[in-house]
C-alpha cells in the first residue's frame, strides 16, 4: 500500500487450516495460520494505471453481475484467472459487500459496514473498492474514509475481507495497490489503519514489507465485538501510517533483526516499569515478544491467550509513552519466536 509491493497479498482475513502465506487484516480481524518470511502469496505483479476502464457490472443479490458500463479499473492475471478490481458501483454491489462482511466476521458480527454508508462515501471523496471474479463474483472489498487529521486531508482505510474460498492468492494485497495508486493519484499523502498487534503476520506484512510506521496504541479501539473472530478479547489495536508515495528500492525497509543482547519483555517478566524504574537507565533498544500464532494460542489456552493480551498491551503502552519507536517484527528462525523491535526515537533516526 504504501511501497512498491513485491508481487501479492494483503488483507484478507485468513481463517485457513495451517496456512503459511502472509495475509492482513484492517481493523478487528484475527487470522489463523502461521508465519512465513519468504515470498508473499502468489498473484501476478500488476502495474495499476492512473486512469482506466473496464466493465462495471450491475449485481444481483448473489453478488454476481449482469449487465456492464464503463467504470475505472483494473484487469489483474491471478493464479491463472482473470480478476477485475474495481469501485463498487451499484446497488446490488453493496449489497454484496455487506453479506461478504457478514461471511468474513461472522453473522453475529453487528460492526458491517451499512449498504446505505458503503455508497454515500464515494461521494466524499471515500473508497469501497471490490475484486471480481471472471464471472462477477465478489470476492474481496476494501472500505476507507477520507477525512481530516492535524489539518490534513487523509485516508483512513477501515476494513478489508476476502472470500474464504479467494484466500492466499493476494486479492487484499491488490486491492491495497489499487487503494494506494488512486489516493496518490486524488493527491492524498498519508494512509491510516488499525491491525491486532498480537497478530504476528499482520505485523511483519504492515512494518516490514509496507513500512508503515506504529503512531498510537489504542485499548479496547473497537469495544468487545460478537464477532467470533475476537473470542470476547478487548479489540486493543495500533494505529498505523503509511505515505501513498512509492519508495525506491534502495530505501526500503529491509526485515529487522533482533540484536543478541536486546532485552525481551514477553508475557513472564515483570512490567517494564520494574526493570527499568529510571528514565535515564532506559535500554536504547527493546524487543516485544508475541505468539507466532496466536489463533492457536486461543485454541489451546484462553488464559494464556488473556495473558499474552495483557502483557502486550502493558509493555506498548510503556514503550511507546518513553518514546520507543517500533521498527519492525522478528522472527527468530531457530526458535520460531516472534519478537516486535522497538529503538529509542533518538537512536532509531
Amino acid at each position: 500500500m504504501c511501497k512498491p509491493y513485491d508481487a501479492s497479498a494483503e488483507h484478507a482475513t485468513t481463517r485457513g487450516r495451517g496456512r503459511l502465506e502472509i495475509e492482513v487484516v484492517h481493523h478487528c480481524g484475527i487470522p489463523d495460520g502461521g508465519l512465513c518470511w519468504g515470498p508473499v502469496g502468489s498473484a501476478a505483479a500488476v502495474v495499476i494505471p492512473s486512469s482506466g476502464t473496464v466493465a462495471n457490472e450491475t449485481r444481483s443479490h448473489s453478488g454476481r453481475s449482469d449487465s456492464p458500463s464503463p467504470s475505472p479499473g483494473i484487469l489483474a492475471d491471478v493464479n491463472g484467472s482473470s480478476v477485475r478490481i474495481r469501485p463498487l458501483a451499484s446497488h446490488h454491489d453493496y449489497d454484496a459487500c455487506v453479506a461478504l462482511q457478514r461471511e468474513v466476521w461472522g453473522a453475529e458480527y453487528d460492526d458491517a459496514v451499512p449498504a446505505s454508508l458503503l455508497q454515500v462515501v464515494r461521494h466524499i471523496g471515500g473508497l469501497v473498492l471490490g475484486a471480481f471474479s471472471a464471472d462477477r463474483e465478489l470476492l474481496g472489498f476494501v472500505f476507507g474514509l477520507t477525512g481530516v487529521k492535524d489539518e490534513k486531508i487523509v485516508h483512513w482505510s477501515h476494513a478489508l475481507g476476502v472470500r474464504e474460498s479467494a484466500r492466499n492468492l493476494g486479492l487484499g494485497r491488490l486491492l491495497k495497490e489499487y487503494q494506494r495508486a488512486e489516493l496518490a493519484r486524488r493527491g492524498i499523502a498519508s494512509v491510516y489503519w488499525t491491525f491486532d498487534p498480537l497478530i504476528a503476520k499482520n505485523a511483519h506484512f504492515n512494518l516490514n514489507r509496507l513500512g508503515a510506521r506504529v503512531v498510537e496504541y489504542v485499548p479496547d479501539m473497537y469495544g468487545t465485538t460478537k464477532s467470533p473472530l475476537h473470542h470476547g478479547l478487548a479489540t486493543d489495536r495500533f494505529v498505523v501510517v503509511c505515505s501513498t508515495t512509492p519508495v525506491s528500492a534502495g530505501t526500503r525497509r529491509s526485515t529487522p533483526v533482533r540484536g543478541p543482547d536486546a532485552l525481551i519483555l514477553s508475557n513472564t517478566t515483570p512490567p517494564p516499569e520494574v526493570l527499568f524504574p529510571g528514565v535515564a537507565r532506559l535500554p536504547r533498544a527493546i524487543s516485544i515478544e508475541v505468539p507466532t500464532d496466536f489463533a492457536q494460542v486461543l485454541v489451546a489456552s484462553p488464559t494464556t491467550a488473556a495473558a499474552w493480551h495483557s502483557a502486550v498491551r502493558r509493555h506498548f503502552q510503556w514503550a511507546l509513552r518513553n518514546h520507543y519507536a517500533v521498527t519492525g517484527l522478528h522472527r527468530d528462525p531457530l526458535t520460531s519466536r516472534s519478537f516486535y523491535t522497538l529503538e529509542l526515537e533518538s537512536a532509531a533516526k
